[in-house]
């Protein structure tokens, strides 16, 4: 019973990450090779310890050098959710490319091909 009573807390807590990590993005962050970056998915371990962070582009972007940017930023959207959340432990952040929407794109490429020639 307790695991069940756990989880609206923990979906509230990414749901409150997503919100203001797009907003701190939008605010902190002035480098322009990051500007146009979106949250995908905020996924919190059952621990609570860590949160994994998917972001994607909507353009071609250097995915790696995005990731490694975020990940470095990490400690200062960190603080600034425990003082927005008012609270005293977050989980660690981890940005990581959100490569589902590529596989996505790919295939309606494809299908798309498939329209036109077909």
């Amino acid at each position: 019973m307790q695991q069940s009573s756990r989880l609206p807390v923990r979906h509230r807590l990414q749901t409150d990450i997503h919100r203001l990590l797009t907003t701190l993005m939008q605010r902190d962050i002035d480098d322009p090779r990051l500007a146009g970056i979106t949250i995908t998915e905020v996924a919190i371990t059952k621990n609570s310890e860590s949160a994994v962070i998917k972001i994607h582009h909507m353009q071609q972007v250097d995915q790696k050098l995005c990731v490694e940017k975020l990940n470095h930023l990490a400690k200062h959207f960190e603080y600034a959710l425990r003082q927005s959340l008012k609270k005293r432990r977050i989980p660690a952040l981890e940005f990581v490319w959100d490569v589902a929407l590529d596989k996505g794109n790919a295939v309606l490429d494809i299908l798309h091909g498939l329209k036109t020639n077909g």
